[in-house]
């Protein structure tokens, strides 16, 4: 029996990728789930499930942060944890990307965790091991060429993840970031398109092969149940080996 059974989790950025697949991934566990992202359309997929409600909403929005938690309250009665997954790309080199993009990516994937961070500790407080996971990447541990916007915020969001960990560590609520490395969803649909793919991932990834928002969806489940009871302040990479590498040298599979 899951560890996640009658628990209740608000998932942000839920229409699809890694969010979709850690919703669909809790109710199959035995949980109860709040799924939001902005649009009300996106989300329609949810409506045939009574153990899945959605809220649309712009995450930057304190007010629908508020309205996560709410809804797990109104809804199902309580709220163990929450996982702060929305997140958009944002590509350039430093000196000709416009600072309204960097705004942008900043306001998203890192003021928006904090909101959502804000929004869930007090109901977090009422209950036995809450926990918090946030959407790290492994471009937030190392970092990539023309990605500067993206690097700092996902750095930025790892750093605040282990920070508030340890600010809510004796109150037993754990803070985790997971951390995707390249990972099949709809931000990575125009790379996996491109004919050179499977040669760079060879190169890359010591695994050789994408991953899957499923597999994300796996470690984002136990980080939120209590099997990871004594586990907090922690950026797991999830990434086929990416982070482990130097560079230096190229990978055992694109020799073979």
């Amino acid at each position: 029996m899951s560890s996640n059974k009658g628990r209740v989790y608000a998932v942000t950025g839920a229409a699809s990728g890694i969010g979709r697949a850690t919703v669909e991934r809790l109710v199959d566990d035995g949980a109860s789930v709040v799924a939001v992202d902005l649009s009300a359309e996106a989300l329609q997929w949810t409506a045939s499930d009574d153990r899945i409600v959605a809220v649309a909403g712009d995450v930057t929005s304190e007010e629908t942060n508020k309205a996560m938690v709410a809804a797990a309250i109104e809804s199902f009665g309580s709220l163990h944890g929450v996982f702060l997954n929305a997140g958009i790309a944002g590509a350039g080199l430093i000196e000709r990307a416009p600072m309204e993009m960097f705004d942008s990516v900043m306001d998203v994937n890192v003021r928006a965790v904090a909101l959502g961070m804000r929004a869930a500790l007090p109901r977090l407080r009422e209950v036995d091991g809450g926990a918090i996971v946030v959407t790290g990447s492994t471009s937030g541990i190392g970092a990539d060429p023309g990605l500067w916007t993206y690097n700092a915020s996902k750095a930025a969001v790892i750093n605040m993840a282990k920070s508030a960990a340890l600010d809510v560590a004796h109150e037993g609520i754990r803070v985790n970031a997971v951390c995707p490395g390249p990972t099949r969803t709809g931000m990575t649909t125009e790379m996996q398109e491109r004919d050179e793919t499977a040669n760079t991932m060879k190169n890359v990834v010591p695994m050789a092969r994408w991953g899957e928002a499923s597999e994300l969806a796996a470690a984002v489940s136990f980080l939120l149940s209590p099997d990871s009871s004594f586990i907090t302040a922690v950026a797991l990479p999830v990434d086929g080996g990416v982070t482990a590498n130097t560079g230096q040298f190229p990978t055992y599979g694109s020799r073979i």
